[in-house]
């Protein structure tokens, strides 16, 4: 079994818990603008959002967006889609929204206390596809960077994972050899496939038993288990 020296780890959803912080964000802003008013219930309200922030996400990484139109009109499309399409609302929600969730600071169970035994064992770097500003404020904000020598972003890499790019550029930048490294992260596609592209062996963090048509070189279902896997390598 091979060695391994460097940890990349993914950030939302696999220590930062990004479901729950922007539900809890959805929360407090469907309070704060009233939205019951328009007859919509916050379930509604989310199942109608995740569907086209999703689509939006997609076509950013496929370039057909850029950052900013992501950004606002989400929102717009999930007003519009709920009867109250409104520019200035979903530009004034999103600013809201970005700065609201980014002050969360719940992680995904398990998550500090596995960083805590990993730290000074093996290089750490974090590997995210989110915006620079809010990323680098919830990583500072949670207490998560000091077990981390870096934050490695999509807008420095110049690419999202995963794009091959990406993942040269975490390599490059981190000084780590890929057949001794390993990627963490939820993302079967951004992930596990783009590592696994880059020669660099995976973890899939699946704690909902998602299925998938992924090949992880390994699939966990609690970050705990990723103990095991590194004691048994």
């Amino acid at each position: 079994m091979k060695r391994y020296r460097t940890l990349f780890f993914d950030l939302d959803n696999t220590l930062w818990d990004f479901s729950a912080n922007s539900d809890e964000a959805f929360a407090i802003l469907y309070e704060r603008y009233g939205l019951a008013r328009h007859g919509v219930t916050l379930e509604r309200l989310l199942e109608v959002y995740h569907r086209h922030n999703d689509r939006m996400w997609e076509d950013y990484r496929q370039g057909r967006v850029d950052k900013e139109t992501l950004r606002w009109k989400r929102f717009f499309l999930t007003f519009s889609e709920l009867g109250f399409g409104d520019e200035e609302l979903a530009r004034r929600f999103e600013s809201e929204y970005l700065a609201t969730a980014r002050e969360m600071t719940r992680l995904v169970e398990g998550a500090r206390e596995v960083l805590e035994i990993l730290r000074g064992r093996y290089r750490l770097f974090l590997l995210t596809n989110g915006f620079n500003e809010v990323q680098f404020f919830k990583v500072e904000h949670s207490g998560l960077a000091p077990y981390f020598e870096k934050v490695i972003t999509s807008e420095m890499a110049g690419a999202l994972k995963p794009h091959p790019r990406f993942f040269r550029y975490a390599l490059e930048v981190s000084g780590a050899d890929a057949d001794t490294s390993l990627m963490i992260g939820d993302d079967v596609a951004a992930d596990i496939e783009g590592a696994a592209a880059a020669g660099i062996d995976t973890v899939l963090f699946n704690p909902r038993r998602r299925p998938h048509e992924a090949h992880p070189t390994y699939e966990i279902t609690r970050l705990r288990k990723l103990l095991t896997i590194l004691e048994e390598a």
